[in-house]
């Protein structure tokens, strides 16, 4: 029988698991294209990635402290647990990094498609927000590995 429970871990664990995939696929997607150093690839797979970022992530980021704190209540877990609080403080980061990537792939976007339609090569800009965008990528996965980490572990701070 499915318990309220169930389906709180379920949705919880399965939202994780969209963040992390989707997150790592448009990292790999990204760099794909990156390194073809095609305009019109970067282009389309910008379009693409902003798409998968307000449609799956955006879904999954609002999901994941729902749930998270449906089920702290459910486990009677103080909301004062080291690892609420450090998973909390975490989270909020990993989102701040989420914002500023989806804001950067956006202009990405903006200036590979620009450049697609004009047949010109990629501008000087792109390369630097290219890899501004890959430091906050590692560190959103590196966040969000860590979350995982304290989810599964639970540290207390003695």
């Amino acid at each position: 029988m499915l318990t309220a429970t169930f389906a709180l871990t379920f949705a919880h664990i399965i939202a994780m698991a969209v963040v992390l995939g989707t997150w790592l696929g448009i990292a790999l997607f990204m760099l794909f294209a990156h390194r073809s150093g095609n305009t019109s690839v970067v282009a389309l797979t910008s379009v693409f990635v902003v798409r998968a970022e307000l449609w799956v992530m955006a879904a999954a980021l609002v999901l994941l402290p729902l749930t998270g704190f449906a089920l702290a209540l459910v486990f009677e877990a103080p909301l004062s647990a080291y690892w609420i609080e450090a998973s909390g403080a975490v989270y909020a980061a990993v989102v701040l990094a989420w914002i500023i990537n989806l804001l950067i792939e956006m202009r990405i976007r903006r200036l590979s498609r620009k450049a697609a339609l004009e047949a010109a090569p990629l501008p000087r800009a792109y390369r630097g927000l290219f890899w501004l965008w890959s430091l906050f990528t590692i560190a959103g996965l590196a966040g969000m590995i860590a979350i995982t980490a304290l989810m599964v572990w639970r540290p207390e701070w003695s």
